[in-house]
Order: C-alpha cells, then structure tokens, then sequence
C-alpha cells in the first residue's frame, strides 16, 4: 500500500492535465531533479519501472505528455497484442473456459457415471490407488479433450507477466493490478479457480479507469467471487436467485475439492 497510495494522491492532483489543450508542467525542477530523474520517477510510480530505453523515451515525448497518454491509455500495443496473440485461452468465452479446462471433481464424477472407475469408499485410498486413479483421469481426459487447469492458470500468469513487460499503457496495466488484489480471488480455491482468469479480464479490466461502483458491481456478480466469498446461494430480499445460477455451476463443475480439496492444485495430474 506505501506503493500503490502516492499513485492515487498524484492522479487525483493530475486527472485535470487529460481535459486542458496544453499539459499543465510538472514541478520537477522545485523538486530539485534533472529532467531524467524526473522521468525515472515518473515510471517508477506509473508504471513497472523502467525497462531499457524507457526514460530517453519519456524524456523525449515530455514529461507532461507522457503522463497525459498515460491516463488517456490511448497508445497503440502492437508488441503486447503480438504477444498475447500466443495465449489462446484469452480469446475464450467464460463458458468455452469452463468446458475447456473442467475441474477435476466433474472429470471424477463422470468417469463414475461411465462405469469406469468406483465410487470412493469412506476409507482414503493408499498412495497408489491414488497415483492410479490420477493416471486414469488423465488418460479420460485427454480422450475427451479437455486441458489441465494448470495450463489455463499458466496462461494467466504468462499474459500479467507480458502486460508488465511488453504494455505501453503501463499506468492501465497498474491500477489492473491494484484492483485484482484489493478483490482478490484465489486461484487455491478449487471452484473459483477456473474463472480467476476472465474475472480480471472482463469484471476488473474494463473497469479501471471507469466509475468504482461499475467495477464493484462487475466483480461481485462475476461467478469466480460468488463461488469464492461461497455466495452462490444468495438470494435478493424478495426470495429471488440472484445473476447466478449456483446449481447449475456446480453441477458443471463437480464436487468441490476434486483430489486436493479446497486448497488443491489444479489440472488432472496435481
């Protein structure tokens, strides 16, 4: 928080400079700065840091221009959009996720209902049985062409890292950041899980740089938080369901826990 908060003291002092015709001046020189000290800082609070080249290139668009794209978000992506273009799972629909990427317990459940394994016993499986029983999910899903969670959570952790490194509108990739924490979902919880990545891209990352109540009501509806804050069931006064149907999700997506419980791993083979 020592961080993020000077961030939002600075924007709130800045936000007038996106509306003006000329970019009101920075006070870096009352600060006692040089120009490239001042650019340093710059990408230091609004951005990840500089990457090499990064202060020649605000220096030269100008300080006070630099911060106005910044808070436009307006600058073209060519590199970042080359790179995410690797990452299909970002161009799918939440339902084409969820059918993609099945969570292991309705992996189980189905391969119960095709007669294939047994239903567990109340007495835990030794190491083996379970090493087995893995093995055969693995082989089932793979027939069936579904993909280990694992591989969907990598993919997300592949985009944030391209975002960081490769975005030019470094101040939208921050606050991105900012609000994915402040409502945070865990991607240890196994119902939660396989939403966690269209829930930053459709319920945080629209949201931004937009009103907060647009962005709370998009998170709070969003199936990865009802299914984490376990508010699927919730009803409106009047005994009404709410936006989510929480008997049809978890149908689809098994038992919680699958193998590993709440806190276990995803994907077929842990």
């Amino acid at each position: 928080m020592t961080f993020i908060l000077p961030i939002f003291v600075v924007l709130g002092l800045a936000l007038p400079i996106a509306g003006s015709a000329e970019p009101q001046r920075l006070p870096w020189r009352e600060a006692g700065l040089t120009e490239r000290q001042a650019a340093a800082h710059l990408l230091d609070r609004f951005a990840y840091g500089a990457r090499p080249g990064d202060v020649d290139r605000v220096v030269a668009m100008g300080l006070e221009t630099w911060l106005e794209r910044q808070l436009a978000g307006d600058l073209p992506e060519p590199e970042l959009e080359r790179r995410l273009a690797w990452l299909p799972s970002l161009r799918l629909s939440t339902r084409e996720i969820t059918q993609r990427y099945p969570n292991p317990g309705l992996v189980l459940r189905m391969m119960m209902h095709d007669g294939l394994i047994e239903r567990p016993g109340e007495t835990p499986a030794s190491p083996e049985a379970e090493s087995e029983m893995r093995s055969q999910m693995m082989s089932y899903a793979r027939d069936k062409g579904y993909r280990p969670q694992r591989e969907l959570i990598g993919q997300l952790y592949v985009q944030k890292l391209f975002r960081a490194l490769y975005a030019e509108n470094q101040l939208h990739e921050v606050l991105v950041d900012f609000w994915f924490n402040h409502f945070n979902v865990s991607i240890t919880d196994n119902e939660a899980r396989v939403y966690v990545l269209t829930y930053e891209r459709d319920a945080i990352r629209p949201y931004v740089t937009g009103r907060f109540r647009d962005m709370l009501e998009a998170t709070a509806k969003h199936p990865a938080m009802l299914l984490y804050l376990d508010n699927a069931r919730s009803v409106a006064d009047e005994g009404a369901p709410r936006t989510f149907d929480a008997a049809a999700f978890r149908r689809q997506q098994g038992a919680r826990g699958g193998f590993g419980g709440r806190g276990g791993r995803g994907g077929f083979g842990g």
